[in-house]
């Protein structure tokens, strides 16, 4: 099977921090534990403690602006951008730069425009599993991940999970890889970035990663 990345979103407070010698470095959570996401395509989800801790210690992490690559705002080998988790969740710290981005993202800190993070991920083998029961709210199976790969992070301008563009996308390329994908003329006829709780897909996809 095609390997798949998926995209996450967390609102949350984002510090930023000046240091003496004029550099500004930004803080928060992509990830929190334990916290149920919306319906992701006939499923919620969340991240048990430790997931994404040992690739958050091992990965060349970036960090960028609206997952945009051309947005860098720093990486973990070059040590303008630390990780890690803590009893809340996957935490980063970034410093800055003096670049066009890194002024823009500074400036929209300052002003409180910016209200959440974001992170893409691969599930590892054996790093998801069902909960024992439903979501009680609203009878969705509940896809638990234990241990993921994460690769890529950062601030973005609309944390609304998971109703930006870029994580209704992400939904439907998972939904669209290897065995997962229906008939063509079915995907065809579905609206780019929708994925009803019902869709064939959707099921299948849950099915296979919970199983």
């Amino acid at each position: 099977m095609t390997e798949t990345r998926e995209l996450r979103v967390a609102v949350g407070h984002l510090e930023e921090r000046s240091s003496g010698d004029g550099r500004i470095s930004m803080r928060g959570y992509a990830y929190r534990f334990n916290e149920l996401s919306h319906d992701l395509g006939g499923f919620r989800e969340r991240i048990v403690p430790g997931a994404g801790a040992p690739a958050l210690r091992q990965n060349d992490v970036y960090a960028t602006f609206n997952h945009n690559s051309s947005a860098l705002l720093g990486r973990s080998s070059s040590g303008t951008l630390r990780t890690g988790e803590d009893r809340e969740g996957g935490w980063y710290e970034v410093d800055l730069p003096d670049t066009t981005v890194g002024r823009d993202v500074a400036e929209l800190l300052k002003r409180g425009d910016l209200k959440g993070s974001s992170f893409t991920f691969r599930v590892l083998d054996g790093g998801q599993r069902r909960a024992e029961n439903d979501d009680a709210e609203t009878g969705l199976p509940i896809r638990e991940i234990t241990a993921m790969d994460v690769v890529e992070l950062g601030p973005v301008t609309n944390p609304a999970y998971p109703t930006t563009q870029a994580a209704l996308r992400s939904i439907t390329e998972a939904l669209s890889i290897g065995e997962f994908a229906p008939p063509t003329e079915e995907r065809d006829s579905q609206p780019a970035d929708v994925v009803p709780a019902s869709h064939p897909a959707a099921r299948a996809l849950f099915r296979a990663l919970t199983k």
